[in-house]
């Protein structure tokens, strides 16, 4: 199965989005595809990718996976930081 591995996360509250920067490690994340936060760190399971884009992040550039932030309203115990280091599947 395709993977995405997360560098860092972030919020974007004004925009009531959640960003997962980090890079493809097999596959390629895509809008309208799916993203696992997993439920072992208290995430929502599989939920909707909104958006993918390349951002660059000073002298680099990283590939960023765009969520809404409604799609984990239903975890409110998951701490986004637990994500980073991690290879999520995507599908």
């Amino acid at each position: 199965m395709a993977a995405f591995e997360v560098e860092k996360t972030y919020m974007v509250p004004h925009r009531d989005l959640i960003v997962l920067a980090g890079k493809a490690v097999s596959g390629m994340p895509r809008p309208g595809g799916a993203i696992e936060l997993p439920r072992e760190l208290k995430g929502p399971g599989w939920v909707p990718i909104s958006d993918v884009q390349k951002v660059p992040f000073g002298e680099v550039e990283r590939l960023c996976v765009i969520l809404e932030w409604s799609v984990v309203e239903g975890a409110p115990l998951m701490e986004f930081g637990d994500l980073e280091g991690l290879a999520l599947q995507i599908r």
